[in-house]
């Protein structure tokens, strides 16, 4: 009988401190969403993409001469690399950037280029 209480008593220990383990809080989340500032330096407004691999999900479009802020999961990017794809309205040409890193907590800063491949991509710090 006595086995038994203490077989009970350290199954409710196990679990109370299971419990408690899950209980960590952090200052960011996995599904924390990166911020995407978009300058639009160029007359023609443009379709932003970001890419990762050979998939790409829609950001939105900003207008010509203006600015824009997108959001995106960061779950899109589990170790947060992709890159950035800028389509202008009315052109064929395109604007990809060279792969980038962000972790939760930076943002990133598109500025689209009059000519559009002198457009530069850049990781900033939130805090």
């Amino acid at each position: 009988m006595r086995q038994k209480w203490i077989a009970v008593l350290l199954a409710g220990f196990l679990v109370e401190g299971a419990a408690c383990a899950g209980r960590h809080t952090s200052k960011t989340s996995p599904s924390e969403e990166t911020v995407v500032v978009v300058r639009n330096g160029n007359w023609l407004d443009a379709v932003v993409y970001a890419v990762r691999g050979a998939t790409r999900i829609r950001l939105g479009s900003v207008t010509g001469l203006n600015t824009t802020t997108f959001k995106f999961p960061t779950n899109y990017s589990p170790d947060g690399t992709f890159q950035l794809l800028v389509d202008p309205i009315g052109s064929s040409t395109v604007y990809m950037s060279n792969d980038f890193v962000v972790t939760p907590g930076q943002h990133v800063e598109l500025s689209i280029a009059p000519a559009l491949s002198m457009s530069t991509v850049a990781v900033w710090s939130s805090r």
